[in-house]
């Protein structure tokens, strides 16, 4: 928060006033100064300056009614040259124009002062010399605003020169000269230059405006159309991205497709050539059944000839009946034996027969387990079926080697039971009833099995068939789904081509807005270049004057060096100075060491008086008493 240093009417020692220097060379909090009708001294005044040196915050000094003159005015000057805040100086009722010379540093330091915006200089008795000095001051200040110099004695010469510098600054807008002893025709002439100077400045302040507008609505346009640039980058790459990705993706999509197609075609492939392998079993299957059929036929020939044979010998065998009727009931036990021998043969052919049906069932099992495993690899399909038709002919073999093994030893009971009919004639049409109804049941077997294999396999072909339909359906089914997919991806780039042809109109109307944009751009930098040109030639002005004060500061450089030298003489004359004190003081000193020691001798001599006056008088006063 800023603070205000108010001290008017108050009486302050140097001391006080080199403490208050100090406080505002490092204070950075005081914003405003009043030091009115104080009365400072000098070397007060100058403390005070020289701490507003350095001091960067106070705005607003009033020094009103102190007496400002001659080395106090230089003080002040060296004050303007260092300051670089102070906006408002008040020095009314002072004595700067006592003394022209110290006045014309004080101009010399006001004219290259680029803050000071008011400035206060009633009643300091300014005349001629000084009003020259301040309106040569004024020609090179650009900064000062308000200028009051009232109460003065410039006369008519001051004013002139005053109104000839307000032709060169351009910046003051109010000069108070009531009670200048100036004509009012130069008063109307430097009120007029002032309305001028006024109008100008507005002209600049509007013209600064106007550009810093121009300039901040250039950079927004700029901003702008890099942003809708930008953003059109952005939004063409996300386009591209986009058709990439649908690009690929369907393209990804089709391979797909082509490789669910391929592997379809390979498991069809694979179920082909299994089906024919299987007809082709089957095929053997119903030639060993045809086989086994025509073995039938035969042995039912033979037993037809062995029946045929045996009537013929029943003739014969009439005489064997009586003995063969004894020996009828072993005969009976024997036939019972052998049929139960032949049940249990009935017995393991049916057992036989439904390990065929569980081979069959094993068979349709593997069959399922193989259209499981069709995803697999060929190798391992292939692998597999080899396996399979291997177990399946093994099985086959089987059969026929037990089927073989049974008509065999069938053959031989058979024979053997010929031969015991040859023997045994007599008990033959009962054996024979038994053995015609065993051979037809064994038929209504074989035909049963027949049957039921030959509609086992028809079943099989019909799941066959029924897999390999539905197989094919889903297969179509796929084919028109991955159809309509194709057809939807093409929709979609179809889409999105039109997007993208949508986009690079849009594209080329910003294009031509961005040219237009471009065209206002040029003409607004030509517009920029016609008002920099304007700014350098001011720029020039400025530098020209720069060059001037640069000059004057170099002549006061110079100046300083001569005092610092100066300074270092009376520095140098000081010591001396300093050194032959110190010389006096040591001979001040042995000085009084001998004046201490004739003291103390001339104590000793008075003593050494004393003691002998007193022994004299002693001496003379005892001869005087003894003659009495």
């Amino acid at each position: 928060m800023d603070a205000i240093l108010d001290l008017s009417n108050q009486t302050l020692d140097v001391g006080t006033c080199a403490v208050l220097g100090k406080i505002m060379q490092i204070s950075h909090v005081i914003s405003k100064v009043s030091f009115e009708d104080c009365l400072l001294k000098e070397d007060g005044i100058k403390s005070i300056l020289l701490g507003l040196c350095g001091n960067s915050t106070v705005k607003t000094l009033s020094l009103k009614g102190n007496s400002i003159q001659s080395s106090s005015t230089h003080a002040l000057a060296k004050m303007l040259r260092h300051n670089t805040t102070i906006v408002r100086l008040s020095l009314e009722w002072n004595n700067l124009g006592l003394c022209p010379g110290s006045f014309s540093s004080f101009c010399e330091a006001l004219g290259s002062n680029s803050t000071l915006q008011y400035l206060d200089l009633r009643s300091n008795q300014l005349g001629v010399d000084c009003a020259t000095h301040l309106a040569r001051a004024m020609a090179r200040n650009c900064s000062i605003l308000t200028l009051d110099v009232r109460w003065n004695s410039m006369s008519t010469a001051g004013g002139k020169a005053l109104l000839e510098s307000l032709h060169h600054n351009k910046t003051l807008s109010k000069l108070n000269l009531i009670g200048n002893n100036i004509p009012n025709e130069v008063v109307a002439a430097i009120d007029a230059q002032l309305v001028q100077n006024s109008r100008s400045a507005i002209m600049v302040k509007e013209y600064t405006s106007r550009t810093d507008m121009l300039k901040q609505q250039l950079e927004d346009h700029e901003k702008s159309s890099a942003q809708q640039i930008e953003q059109l980058e952005h939004t063409l790459a996300q386009t591209d991205l986009a058709l990439n990705k649908t690009i690929k993706e369907s393209m990804f999509q089709t391979g797909k497709l082509e490789e669910e197609l391929r592997s379809k075609s390979l498991e069809l492939e694979a179920l082909e050539a299994k089906y024919e392998l299987i007809n082709s079993a089957l095929r053997l299957s119903q030639e060993r059944v045809s086989v086994l059929e025509a073995r039938n036929k035969f042995l039912e020939e033979d037993l037809h000839k062995c029946q045929e044979a045996a009537l013929l010998q029943t003739k014969n065998d009439k005489e064997i009946l009586d003995h063969a009727r004894s020996e009828h009931n072993q005969e009976v036990r024997s036939l019972q034996k052998t049929i139960a021998q032949l049940e249990s043969q009935v017995g393991d052919l049916e057992f036989k027969c439904a390990n065929k049906k569980e081979q069959i069932f094993d068979f349709k099992e593997t069959i399922c387990s193989l259209q499981s495993e069709v995803k697999g690899t060929r190798m391992e399909c292939d692998d597999m079926l080899a396996t399979e038709v291997g177990k399946h002919k093994e099985s086959i073999r089987n059969i026929e080697q037990q089927h073989n093994a049974e008509v065999q030893r069938m053959k031989n009971e058979h024979q053997q039971l010929e031969a015991e009919l040859r023997d045994k004639l007599s008990n033959s049409e009962t054996v024979r009833s038994e053995t015609h109804a065993e051979v037809a049941s064994l038929r209504l077997q074989i035909s049963a099995e027949r049957s039921s294999a030959q509609a086992q396999l028809f079943s099989l072909k019909q799941q066959l068939k029924a897999e390999h339909s539905a197989m094919v359906k889903g297969l179509e089914e796929r084919l028109h789904a991955m159809e309509e997919s194709c057809n939807d991806a093409e929709e979609r780039l179809r889409v999105q081509v039109a997007s993208n042809s949508a986009l690079t109109a849009t594209n080329a109307k910003l294009n031509t807005r961005i040219h237009t944009l471009n065209n206002d751009i040029t003409e607004l930098n030509a517009s920029v270049e016609d008002k920099e040109a304007e700014v350098k030639a001011a720029e020039k002005r400025v530098r020209s004057e720069f060059t001037a004060q640069l000059g004057e500061l170099q002549k006061e450089r110079e100046e300083t060096t001569k005092l610092n030298s100066v300074i270092l003489n009376l520095r140098r004359t000081n010591s001396e100075l300093e050194h032959e004190c110190e010389v006096l003081k040591r001979q001040i000193k042995m000085k009084e060491e001998e004046l201490q020691k004739l003291r103390e001798d001339e104590a000793h001599r008075v003593g050494m008086l004393h003691s002998a006056f007193v022994s004299y008088f002693n001496t003379s006063l005892g001869p005087a008493t003894n003659p009495r």
